[in-house]
């Protein structure tokens, strides 16, 4: 009796699970779906503002001339001249985030947002987003300010050839508005001068321009160089140490003809 009433059990609970399954779709248990994700909150955090970067230029060289040394040599003396093209102003700030050399110190680029996204730098509403470690600064006791290190790197070669005849590889540079660069817009000038302890810098539109008579301005050439058409390199930024939005446009040629008593300013050779 008790091994009948197993047998009717069994039976019973295996026709319960065939009907659980035909009730399925298509007599096939249905598989369990994803769970669909919470929805998001929306996000109290703005948007980042987008980085104005600068965009520097080393404009042709000016006022190419040859100055007669002390010691009897020849110097080729020139106009270097830095020109900020970018959205953003070009600033250092002294500082002591890096380690750098005896007698100079470190500074850090400052860098702006675009608040209002039109995408050019507006004194009012674009403010400082963050700042990056640079490079290093040198103090000038006599100018009574620093200059920013390896801003210019001047390079004089013949004419096909990559071996310079002669280089200036770290030409330090008081950072200033000196005067208009030839793109449009310009903006007002910010930085007329440079002091200890403050930030220096190119406006946007601006040029920051060097003297022949002022240190670096100078290569000393050769006694035995023959006279003839070279290539004057000029490249800002030569060792990256700032960022911009464009690091292939640094540099600029011309063509210098030298003689014994002269030098004169003439279109660069193709192969310069």
């Amino acid at each position: 009796m008790i091994r009948v009433l197993v047998v009717l059990v069994a039976l019973l609970a295996a026709g319960c699970s065939e009907e659980a399954a035909k009730a399925t779709d298509g007599g096939v248990p249905a598989e369990a779906g994803p769970t669909d994700p919470a929805p998001e909150s929306p996000s109290t955090t703005p948007e980042p503002a987008t980085d104005l970067l600068p965009n520097l230029r080393s404009l042709p060289a000016e006022r190419l001339s040859l100055q007669r040394t002390d010691d009897g040599g020849l110097e080729l003396r020139f106009a270097g001249i830095l020109a900020n093209v970018g959205a953003g102003p070009l600033v250092v700030r002294p500082d002591n985030r890096g380690p750098c050399k005896v007698g100079q110190r470190h500074a850090s680029q400052v860098v702006y947002g675009d608040a209002n996204g039109n995408g050019v730098y507006d004194v009012r509403t674009d403010g400082e987003t963050y700042q990056l470690r640079a490079g290093c600064m040198l103090d000038h006791p006599a100018h009574k300010h620093w200059h920013f290190d390896a801003m210019a790197r001047y390079t004089l070669h013949a004419p096909g050839e990559e071996r310079p005849v002669v280089e200036n590889d770290k030409v330090s540079f008081c950072l200033r508005d000196s005067r208009r660069a030839p793109v449009d817009p310009t903006h007002p000038q910010r930085y007329r001068q440079c002091t200890r302890d403050t930030v220096q810098g190119i406006s946007v539109g601006w040029s920051d321009v060097y003297r022949p008579s002022l240190a670096g301005q100078e290569l000393p050439l050769p006694d035995d160089l023959a006279e003839g058409t070279y290539c004057l390199e000029t490249e800002a930024d030569p060792d990256r140490l700032l960022r911009e939005s464009n690091e292939n446009d640094n540099a600029s040629v011309v063509g210098v003809q030298i003689s014994s008593v002269r030098a004169d300013l003439v279109a660069a050779p193709a192969n310069c």
